[in-house]
């Protein structure tokens, strides 16, 4: 069989990659947040970006190599910031990412993508999905993947370094940040003044639209939050999101279940306490 560029897409190992990145941006990374979830995207990607540069450019893959470790280095420092802010002015489908220098780990996975696309090089055969779908529609999908904002800047921004994290523990308010703080003052809050430093490189806010709080103790009908972390965002003005990030849970978490049942009830009371503001 003679080789084709749409080998390169439509074989089990490339659209396995593609597979495992959606489902660890969308699922895995909110229900098993933690360094291998955290690496397991740009360890996907880093199989992925070469195969689709090849694909565009079939005849030099050690330039391909080269080029997608670039890009990579990139897209990963702070570098990047300004060129994310430009992007995002413009396009329909917002982008982001972390400015985290531990991702470069994922470069190893080079000299993988090299063995795959030189094997299916040399016999298309290899890893081969027998099918006569277009993969032009294969080569846009990836495109939308790697470029859409998965799992989103919501993920990222609702920072915490606590033990339990909430998730979509939010509410939009037709308040200013100031208003809110106004009406947290009573538990102390405190500006969390290492984590806003690095809002605007990592991020692409101002710094006076994301920022980030801490409680020692909110108090929640009968529940008290110990050090709850808390971020305020203004994606417009005079209205403000406001989330709670997480909080130090002092019991043992036993097993998944028993954190989404948690979540579900920390979700409702904060929820409706932010409404009652």
């Amino acid at each position: 069989m003679k080789f084709q560029r749409r080998h390169l897409l439509l074989n089990y190992i490339f659209i396995g990659c593609l597979i495992v990145l959606v489902l660890n941006d969308h699922i895995l990374k909110w229900e098993y947040s933690n360094w291998l979830t955290g690496k397991l995207s740009d360890f996907a990607g880093m199989l992925i970006l070469p195969i689709i540069i090849t694909y565009c450019n079939p005849k030099h893959l050690k330039f391909n190599l080269v080029l997608s470790a670039v890009l990579f280095m990139f897209w990963k420092s702070s570098l990047s910031t300004n060129a994310i802010a430009l992007y995002n002015t413009y396009a329909f489908i917002k982008t982001s990412r972390v400015v985290d220098y531990t991702d470069y780990i994922a470069l190893i996975m080079l000299p993988i993508a090299y063995y795959i696309i030189t094997k299916i090089n040399t016999n298309p055969q290899y890893f081969q999905i027998k099918t006569r779908f277009n993969s032009a529609y294969i080569f846009v999908l990836t495109l939308f993947i790697l470029i859409s904002e998965t799992p989103g800047r919501q993920y990222y921004i609702t920072h915490t370094d606590s033990n339990f994290k909430c998730h979509n523990c939010d509410l939009k308010l037709d308040m200013s940040q100031a208003e809110i703080l106004e009406k947290l003052k009573r538990f102390n809050i405190k500006a969390d003044t290492n984590y806003n430093q690095i809002n605007e490189n990592r991020y692409g806010f101002s710094e006076d639209s994301l920022n980030y709080y801490t409680i020692k103790a909110f108090i929640i009908n009968q529940d008290t939050l110990r050090n709850a972390d808390i971020s305020l965002r203004s994606p417009v003005s005079g209205k403000t999101i406001i989330s709670l990030n997480g909080f130090d849970y002092e019991k043992p978490i036993s097993n998944q279940k028993m954190k989404r049942k948690l979540n579900r009830h920390f979700k409702k009371i904060v929820k409706s306490y932010f409404r009652e503001l």
